[in-house]
C-alpha cells in the first residue's frame, strides 16, 4: 500500500526505503515489524509540575523464517551497519537451529489491504501547551482546598509491517490521554479521558466532577459478607479487560486451559453482555493491523452471554475457520507470545446511574479496579484492590465513604451475575489491550466477599 512519505519522515522518523533495504539485507522468510514513536507527557502532584518530557523512539523486531527454523531479534535503528550485524547474528542461529515441529512458521496473513484508521490533526499539532493547558484548566477549577495529580500524553506512532514476499502495511495512529486524580484528607477521585482526537478530550467539567465525588461523606467501617456492587465503567473496563486476556485467546481455547474452552454456542456469562473485538470502531482506539501484517477483523465473542467466538494469530489460524482474525502480540512480548484481544467493545444497555443505584439498594459503587492479577487463569480467579471513590449505597443512595478493599473473585461468577447494564460508555485501556470501551454493571451479591474491618 502506499504510504505519505514526508509526513511520516516527519513525524516519527521512519524511511520506508530503509525498511525495504533491511528486508533485503536479512533475506528470504523475514518480516519485520517496525514502530517510530513520538511522545509528549506531562505528569503533575499536589497540583504542581513534576515531569515534562517529550521523546522519539524507533522499534524494530525482526523474525525470520527460512528451512523450517525460526530465528528473531530486536533493533532500535535501521542503519546499514546494525542491521547487517544483526542478520549475521540470526543467519548464524539458523544455521544451528533445530527445525520447527509445528510446520507452521511460514503461515501467510490475509492478503487484504488494511485500511488505515483516521489521524487526528489536533493531535499531531499538539505540543506541551495544549498538555499544559489542560492540566491548568483542571487545577483552576479544584481551587486551593483540592490537590490534583495526575499525567496528560499525546503520541503519534507510526507503524510498517513489512516481509520478503511483498507484504507491507503502513498506518499512523494518533492517542490522547488525560487523566486528573484529585485528593483531600486522604479521599481521592479520578477522571480518566482517553481518544485517538485530543480534540474530543474535554476537560472542562472534570473539575465539577473531581469535586461532586469528593463531596463530604461520612466513612462506614468495612463491610463483611456479600452485597451487590455497582462497577463503574473504569472499573468495568479493567475487568473486561482481565477477563479477555485469561479467556477469549485461540490458543488457550485450543488447548483446553480457559474457563470457555469447548464452549463454543454455550452461555458463558449474562445473557446482558454482548462482547465483540473490532480495531475499526471509531468509539476506541482504532488501528487496522496486527504486528504480522493481518488486518484486524471485527471479532464476535459474546452475544447475548454466548460464546460466539476467541481471537487468533497465524499460528492459531485454525481455531477460527482458517484464517487469523488480526491478533498476534509482538515478539517478545512480556504479556506471552499468544493471542490475545486487542480492542474490546461491550454493548451498553439501558440503565442510568440512578437505576444502578436503585438496583444496589444496600451495597458498595466501585470507581476503579487496581492491580487486578489473574491467580488461576483457567478459574478466572483474580485478585485485586479498589481505588478512588469507593462508596457505600443504602437505600438506593450513596450515603458514605467506603475503606479500600481488596477483592479475590472469579471473573466468570461476576459476568454471570450482572443485573443491569448502564447505557453511557467510556473508553479505557490496559498495558496487555489497545482500548476497552464498557459502560457500568450492577453486580448481584454473591461473587464479591468483602472481609471485616481487620482487613
Amino acid at each position: 500500500m502506499s504510504v505519505d512519505e514526508s509526513v511520516r519522515a516527519d513525524e516519527v522518523g521512519i524511511d520506508p526505503a530503509a525498511v525495504r533495504d533491511a528486508l533485503r539485507e536479512f533475506g528470504a522468510g523475514t518480516r519485520l515489524d517496525v514502530s517510530g514513536e513520538r511522545i509528549g507527557l506531562l505528569r503533575y502532584a499536589c497540583s504542581r509540575v513534576i515531569t515534562q518530557h517529550s521523546e522519539r523512539r524507533l522499534r524494530v523486531r525482526v523474525r525470520v523464517a527460512r528451512d523450517g527454523r525460526v530465528a528473531s531479534g530486536a533493533l532500535e535503528s535501521l542503519a546499514p551497519s546494525e542491521v547487517r550485524a544483526l542478520a549475521g547474528r540470526l543467519a548464524d542461529a539458523l544455521a544451528v537451529l533445530p527445525k520447527c515441529e509445528s510446520g507452521r512458521v511460514d503461515t501467510r496473513p490475509d492478503a487484504r489491504e488494511a485500511v488505515p484508521p483516521q489521524v487526528s490533526e489536533a493531535t499531531l499539532r499538539a505540543g506541551a501547551a495544549e498538555r499544559y493547558a489542560w492540566f491548568d484548566g483542571v487545577r483552576t477549577g479544584l481551587g486551593d482546598r483540592l490537590q490534583l495529580g495526575g499525567a496528560a500524553r499525546h503520541s503519534v506512532t507510526e507503524r510498517i509491517v513489512a516481509d520478503t514476499d511483498g507484504l507491507f502495511q503502513a498506518e499512523t495512529l494518533t492517542r490522547a490521554s488525560f487523566q486528573a486524580i484529585a485528593d483531600a484528607g486522604g479521599r481521592s477521585a479520578s477522571v480518566r479521558l482517553l481518544d485517538w482526537d485530543s480534540a474530543r478530550i474535554g476537560v472542562d467539567g472534570v473539575a465539577d466532577r473531581l469535586r461532586a465525588e469528593l463531596a463530604p461523606l461520612p466513612t462506614r467501617e468495612k463491610f463483611a459478607g456479600t452485597c451487590r456492587v455497582v462497577l463503574r465503567p473504569q472499573a468495568a473496563i479493567t475487568l473486561l479487560a482481565t477477563y479477555g486476556y485469561a479467556a477469549l485467546g485461540a490458543a488457550g481455547y485450543a488447548d483446553g486451559r480457559t474457563a470457555v474452552a469447548g464452549r463454543l454456542g454455550e452461555q458463558v456469562v449474562s445473557d446482558l453482555l454482548t462482547l465483540v473485538d473490532d480495531g475499526a470502531d471509531p468509539d476506541g482506539l482504532p488501528s487496522a493491523f496486527d504486528v504480522e501484517g493481518t488486518p484486524r477483523r471485527r471479532t464476535s465473542l459474546i452475544e447475548d452471554g454466548v460464546l460466539t467466538g476467541v481471537v487468533s494469530n497465524l499460528e492459531q489460524a485454525g481455531v477460527t475457520g482458517g484464517a487469523s482474525t488480526g491478533h498476534g502480540v509482538p515478539l517478545g512480548w512480556r504479556f506471552g507470545a499468544e493471542p490475545a484481544p486487542s480492542h474490546l467493545l461491550l454493548r451498553s444497555g439501558e440503565a442510568t446511574e440512578a437505576d444502578l443505584l436503585a438496583g444496589c439498594e444496600d451495597g458498595l459503587v466501585v470507581s476503579r479496579l487496581d492491580y487486578l492479577r489473574v491467580l488461576h487463569p483457567k478459574d478466572t480467579l483474580v485478585t485485586g484492590t479498589t481505588r478512588d471513590a469507593t462508596f457505600w449505597v443504602r437505600g438506593g443512595r450513596i450515603v458514605a465513604w467506603h475503606p479500600q478493599v481488596r477483592l479475590t473473585f472469579r471473573m466468570d461468577e461476576v459476568l454471570r451475575a450482572v443485573l443491569a447494564v448502564g447505557r453511557d460508555r467510556e473508553r479505557g485501556e490496559a498495558p496487555f489491550m489497545e482500548s476497552v470501551v464498557a459502560p457500568a454493571l450492577l453486580i448481584d451479591a454473591g461473587p464479591f466477599v468483602l472481609g471485616g474491618a481487620g482487613d
